[in-house]
């Protein structure tokens, strides 16, 4: 059985070392037919530093690496073409220009050694980057591979002047690449977020983007039909390890973490998770832990999205591109950034249905979420939210609410916003954490139902009701129930022949009361 490559990214010490590859090779194959010039995005942890390394060693001609994999008959090992390989995540930088050009200068500079040329530092890197092309240009057309190019970007989204003065830096330097046109072989740039219009791409309007390209959906990630092909003979161990059948064991792991889409139809496994998951037997948040971005909470808190928005919605294609720095949609970095994904796509019309991809990532974002608005771990909030699903399950409403309270009394007083939708959102928030599906906004002939909560055996109809200074909180539970009754809130269930509770919640920041009836 082949050693797991976790967290290796080079294509040659993989084949090397005898390490499992999952042949991607027939996707690659495909695209070096398609065109010149490429642009991916993934999430990170996806393959794309792999994909990068892969398509080094075919262009330098190292055929021998690529024996028993689709492409090995297919390349030539004669036909070698210099590459220039640039990960922009070596990239340093924060307060000064100064080391962003340093950090260029190296890259370039070991680009060349590798040729055996001896390359000036020229004023800018983009001139140094154009002479590189140039001289290696003289024996052969020369391969462009850059990984990771929104990093001097994306890691400083939460400073404006600096990620705009690291854009134009790189706005600058990739245009180099449109004007060496006639001395490039190939190019990919790789990365997780696409910036437009007068951002990043505007010198280099060349590139094919690939990224929801449904010939190059699976071109990252691990199919269901690879996890069979390649992890098959590791299931019965770990079956046995959880007394569970083979078949009960696939579809936990593809619950965990399958589900990622960039065309609606093609599902992918996380490759960082499977690997972890097939090295330590253990179902955890591996690609959640190994790094969650700050600044997408603080474009949370800047964005006010209502959680509930994010759960499913549709949108169009142009949702996918970021247009500028200052003026980040949350939402689409939520997908760029692997938080969200393509469920479904309607060709016809052009509309993407948008979704979490699967149990890891929707877990342990809305625990992460949770944890900025109350003063709690993201692990005491999960030991909570059992107690509180446990509690609904078995009608045990006063054991419940205790636990609720607690959550809501560890809510920093300035966080707290006076109107039902953000409470409303808050208890939406904390029901999906427990795992339990709660319906919202729930159209009848006579009203909209806030939510309704069913069990095996019960159904909970509730109405939110925002607890303001001036009002009674028995007079406001009472209103409450009153309109679920007089809305006839209950009758599309009573078909259902469950045990039917009207329940009324009344919350501000320093209390929650309920009250329920049984119909």
């Amino acid at each position: 059985m082949q050693n797991l490559p976790i967290g290796i990214q080079t294509f040659s010490e993989i084949i090397e070392k005898d390490y499992l590859y999952i042949d991607k090779t027939e996707s690659i194959y495909n695209l070096l037919k398609k065109g010149k010039y490429f642009f991916l995005s993934r999430p990170r942890r996806f393959g794309k530093s792999l994909l990068v390394s892969t398509l080094k060693e075919i262009f330098k001609g190292n055929k021998e690496l690529f024996k028993g994999l689709y492409i090995y008959d297919k390349i030539d090992g004669n036909e070698k073409y210099p590459v220039i390989n640039l990960s922009m995540s070596n990239l340093k930088g924060t307060n000064e220009l100064s080391s962003i050009y340093e950090s260029a200068y190296l890259m370039l500079e070991t680009n060349a050694i590798e040729y055996g040329i001896k390359l000036k530092k020229y004023d800018n890197p983009a001139i140094t980057f154009s002479v590189l092309i140039s001289e290696l240009a003289k024996n052969n057309k020369v391969v462009v591979l850059i990984d990771e190019y929104d990093k001097p970007i994306v890691d400083h989204l939460t400073h404006n002047e600096i990620s705009k003065r690291n854009r134009n830096f790189l706005r600058d330097f990739y245009s180099v690449l449109k004007d060496k046109d006639q001395h490039i072989k190939f190019c990919l740039l790789t990365g997780v977020s696409k910036f437009s219009k007068v951002s990043v791409f505007s010198g280099l309007n060349n590139l094919y983007d690939i990224t929801l390209d449904r010939n190059f959906s699976t071109i990252c990630g691990i199919t269901q039909d690879e996890l069979n092909k390649y992890f098959d003979d590791r299931l019965p161990a770990i079956a046995n390890e959880y007394g569970i059948t083979i078949e009960e064991l696939k579809l936990k792991i593809k619950e965990w973490y399958n589900g990622y889409s960039w065309d609606g139809v093609n599902k992918l496994y996380n490759p960082f998770s499977i690997l972890n998951f097939f090295n330590s037997y253990k179902f955890d948040n591996f690609w959640f832990s190994s790094g969650t971005p700050s600044f997408l909470i603080e474009k949370y808190k800047e964005s006010k999205t209502i959680i509930e928005d994010i759960k499913e919605f549709k949108t169009a294609s142009t949702f996918f591109d970021q247009s500028e720095i200052d003026i980040i949609d949350f939402r689409p970095l939520l997908f760029q950034t692997g938080y969200l994904t393509v469920k479904e796509y309607d060709f016809i019309n052009n509309i993407y249905t948008l979704g979490y991809p699967n149990k890891e990532v929707k877990d342990a974002f809305l625990s992460y979420i949770a944890a900025t608005f109350v003063e709690k771990s993201p692990g005491d909030l999960g030991y909570l939210n059992t107690y509180l699903r446990l509690s609904l399950m078995s009608n045990d409403l006063s054991r419940f609410f205790k636990y609720l309270k607690s959550i809501f009394s560890s809510i920093p007083y300035q966080l707290h916003i006076a109107n039902e939708a953000y409470y409303h959102s808050l208890f939406y928030l904390i029901m999906e954490l427990t795992g339990i599906e709660m319906d919202l906004e729930v159209s009848t002939n006579k009203g909209r139902i806030d939510g309704v909560i069913e069990f095996e055996k019960v159904i909970y109809i509730i109405e939110f009701k925002y607890l303001a200074d001036n009002k009674n909180v028995e007079e406001l539970l009472n209103t409450a129930i009153t309109q679920i009754k007089t809305k006839e809130y209950f009758a599309p269930y009573l078909k259902k022949g469950k045990s039917i509770k009207y329940l009324a919640i009344a919350i501000n920041k320093e209390t929650v009361e309920y009250k329920f009836e049984e119909n």
